[in-house]
């Protein structure tokens, strides 16, 4: 499905038309793009915005839409001049809009006047949906109040830590799972995503619930940059799950772990597991299932709350040579404690070690619990990464 989005250009890619292709791209959508001005930014400030011209934000739009078929459009920060260019085209290829209105950055840069505010008031009219914030919203509620026009006549999302949907004359609360952590570009992620989902002929509060979901992936897996974060679109569902573990057990066929147990389990869960169904285990013969009560699963529920990148694990035997070996390899490990508390230890020894209690920045490679009989627990993102890391372990053992 092809996605045209429209809107200013952030060379660090956080937000606008960068954000959005890659949003467009990871949903399995083609994204086509026309910029409307070019906005030098990043996390401390937006240092300007220079518009296009009219003739060369209608060059761009010719071009699309001379080859290209489009039913939805999603629209960032907008000039006057593309506003009448967008209304124009629409009325000829009677396309959808969704429209983010960036009327202000979160570094308070003002991307409208009252002049182009009027010019969003007619605009809104002509959008299947528009989903500003709430401080956005109160200023788009005044222009509607003072033209004595009737706001219920546009379905408007009106976003935050719970989003409410006005559609139909009614508002609908649409919470989801939160991580608290700053993060730039996630309105221009969660808007394309919602017009992605919509076009795979998704409900509005179905588009909205899994845009949320998806937005949830791009801000634990942000980018982290001298002065914050940049969004980076993520996708992961339980599909997703699926895959990589089918594919991590296919190559872990052609690694030596005898460490293992003979019965070794991999386990990979979701964005933010809440029970275990959300943790899906392949086993030794390649089945993988969802909703299995094992110690993975058990590490994976409390870890999320040191790190929620933390998604995959692995357990293998050890001995005091492989120990020696991994302390002077490139992984991390971390004595434990405590098998049914790892976070009170995983704190506790990351303090001692500088690895640090930050969220979303590190964590360990290895756990090794002092069990009677010594457990490696490998941590990751995923199962393909806990791949690569028995790879290492692999090659240390087979050197030592």
């Amino acid at each position: 499905m092809n996605i045209l989005t429209v809107g200013g250009f952030d060379p660090t890619g956080g937000a606008g038309i960068v954000a959005d292709v890659k949003t467009i791209k990871e949903l399995q959508n083609n994204p086509l793009s026309i910029i409307t001005s070019i906005i030098p930014q990043n996390n401390n400030k937006v240092f300007l915005k220079k518009d296009l011209s009219k003739e060369e934000i209608k060059a761009q739009f010719d071009a699309i839409f001379e080859d290209f078929n489009v039913n939805w459009v999603k629209t960032g920060v907008l000039t006057t001049d593309s506003i009448d260019i967008l209304l124009e085209f629409k009325k000829k290829y009677e396309f959808n809009i969704i429209c983010d209105p960036v009327l202000k950055s979160t570094t308070d840069f003002e991307f409208s006047d009252d002049f182009l505010n009027k010019k969003y008031f007619e605009f809104f009219k002509e959008c299947f949906l528009i989903t500003p914030n709430l401080k956005e919203f109160e200023i788009i509620k005044k222009m509607f109040e003072t033209s004595k026009s009737n706001l219920n006549d546009i379905n408007v999302l009106v976003t935050g830590k719970t989003d409410v949907l006005k559609i139909d004359n009614k508002n609908i609360e649409i919470t989801g799972k939160y991580v608290e952590k700053e993060v730039h570009g996630t309105g221009c992620t969660y808007s394309s995503a919602i017009t992605c989902f919509l076009s795979n002929g998704m409900t509005v509060k179905d588009s909205i619930v899994s845009a949320k979901e998806f937005v949830l992936g791009s801000v634990i897996y942000a980018k982290k940059t001298k002065f914050g974060y940049n969004s980076n679109p993520t996708s992961i569902d339980k599909e997703s799950v699926e895959k990589n573990l089918a594919y991590a057990f296919n190559l872990i066929k052609n690694i030596d772990i005898s460490l293992a147990d003979p019965d070794f389990i991999i386990s990979e869960s979701i964005l933010l597991p809440e029970t275990y169904f959300d943790i899906a285990t392949v086993k030794n013969n390649g089945d993988i299932n969802f909703g299995i009560s094992n110690t993975n699963s058990d590490l994976l529920l409390k870890l999320k709350e040191f790190n929620p990148k933390i998604r995959s694990c692995i357990s293998l035997k050890s001995d005091e040579s492989i120990n020696s070996k991994l302390e002077n390899s490139e992984l991390s490990i971390c004595p434990m404690k405590l098998l049914n508390d790892p976070i009170s230890s995983l704190k506790e020894v990351s303090l001692q070690n500088n690895f640090g209690t930050v969220f979303y920045e590190t964590y360990p490679d290895i756990l090794y619990f002092e069990e009677k009989k010594p457990i490696l627990i490998i941590l990751g993102d995923n199962s393909l990464e806990i791949v690569k890391k028995l790879e290492k372990i692999e090659k240390l053992i087979k050197n030592r």
